[in-house]
């Protein structure tokens, strides 16, 4: 397995973008120490404000997120706003087609590896979805604001009280409610049942591919890959190799 595919076996956290700009980067294993512990990869609701095409020159030696052989590529570079902070999200030598659907002013879901680059904290997308449903923006900062008051948070060592301020105590979000809500969402049966058979593949070592998993189930092609989605950006699956997936 190489290096990047590694990266995906950790945990995507369910963060913002100030828990990451407040964090203390660890350089040697491209992590942060935040109050939800040491995080390696993260998933933030954002908007974007500002994406710009930059062409590069780099070596995959002269950045540790690019593979590719000395070339002029060209990188894509979004700039994240979700209300806590301001962060640049980085896909290095890609193709601009692939990305002309996500434009200044869309909310997205991000999945992605943390960095810093000349000493500026930013993430390197693996999975980008637009947010079409605004209530999962609030449903988000429910989940978020819940792992603060009732989970296991940790004090970071030049961490400044008065610098973090959330009501967490406020009536004005029914944390119950918010999550009973989002139920049919979370056991969605079809996507229960596509995890389930990853799951089982996973057990007996090999994994299973999308065109394996399209015929198993019955699934449109479309309908498939927008489970997988979202059952990559839940952490429970991951890629071992293109298109074979695996789970957690």
């Amino acid at each position: 397995m190489n290096e990047i595919q590694s990266f995906k076996r950790f945990p995507a956290v369910r963060c913002w973008i100030k828990h990451i700009l407040e964090g203390q980067y660890v350089s040697n294993d491209n992590s942060y120490l935040t109050i939800f512990g040491k995080i390696k990869r993260v998933r933030i609701i954002a908007s974007i404000v500002d994406k710009r095409e930059l062409i590069s020159t780099q070596s995959s030696e002269d950045h540790p997120s690019s593979e590719d052989t000395d070339d002029t590529k060209l990188n894509l570079e979004f700039r994240l706003d979700d209300g806590t902070g301001l962060i640049r999200a980085i896909l290095f030598h890609v193709e601009s087609e692939q990305y002309k659907e996500y434009n200044k002013g869309d909310i997205v879901d991000i999945v992605g590896r943390n960095g810093e680059w000349s000493g500026f904290p930013q993430i390197y997308p693996e999975i980008i979805k637009k947010i079409k449903e605004p209530n999962q923006i609030l449903l988000r900062s429910a989940e978020i604001i819940k792992e603060i008051k009732f989970g296991e948070t940790t004090k970071i060592s030049d961490y400044v009280e008065e610098d973090y301020e959330i009501d967490i105590t406020s009536d004005e979000i029914d944390l119950d409610e918010l999550f009973e809500g989002n139920q049919d969402i979370e056991l969605n049966e079809n996507k229960e049942r596509i995890y389930s058979v990853i799951k089982k593949y996973t057990k007996e070592g090999n994994g299973i591919s999308f065109e394996e998993l399209k015929n198993q189930l019955g699934t449109s092609e479309e309908e498939l890959k927008e489970y997988i989605t979202d059952l990559e950006m839940e952490s429970k699956i991951y890629q071992s190799e293109k298109n074979i997936y695996q789970s957690y």
